[in-house]
């Protein structure tokens, strides 16, 4: 990540205060720029701009995680029904594990998966200032307005692993009825 963006994200993170427990905060501008700031891996960049009046789905992700797996085709699935009232933002996050320590096993997901939304790396940079993410998955969704609508995080030993298409179109139909 070059030096400035980085700078900006380190700012961003000290003067936005960390959400308490699995308390989903606003999607404001500050954390939007946040993620502008992160490095492009799929997709589109991330603006202000480009979010603003949509819902958006914030999931973060690692291409080892396998409930990560189907939550993409499930967050895929939703792009298509929704098209453009809504954008996802996948954050790449906790990628380096186990054995792997390149981006060779993230590129080899992202060319298999090819998802129809922005893919973001170095995640790590921003977790923090949503909701201090620590499992994954963990997925944000936000009604255009910024006001989160669902926050749905991996728990150590849940049966449920991720969001279903179900769970995520219900959240993102929130979302848009305001």
């Amino acid at each position: 990540m070059p030096c400035s963006k980085l700078l900006a994200v380190l700012l961003v993170a000290l003067l936005l205060p960390a959400s308490a427990g699995a308390e989903a905060p606003r999607l404001d501008s500050a954390r939007v720029e946040a993620l502008a700031a992160l490095p492009v891996l799929h997709g589109d960049a991330v603006s202000v701009e480009r979010l603003a009046g949509k819902a958006v789905v914030v999931a973060f992700f690692a291409s080892w995680c396998p409930p990560c797996h189907p939550e993409f085709d499930n967050l895929a699935r939703a792009q298509a029904t929704f098209g453009a009232d809504l954008a996802i933002v996948a954050v790449n996050i906790f990628e380096v594990w186990g054995q792997f320590t390149g981006t060779v096993r993230r590129d080899a997901f992202l060319a298999r998966k090819v998802p129809p939304f922005s893919v973001l790396g170095d995640g790590e940079a921003v977790a923090d200032l949503f909701a201090g993410v620590t499992r994954i998955p963990t997925v944000l969704v936000f009604a255009p307005d910024g006001r989160p609508v669902e926050h749905f995080i991996h728990l150590e030993g849940a049966s449920r692993t991720h969001l279903s298409y179900e769970e995520i179109a219900a959240a993102i139909r929130r979302a848009l009825q305001g």
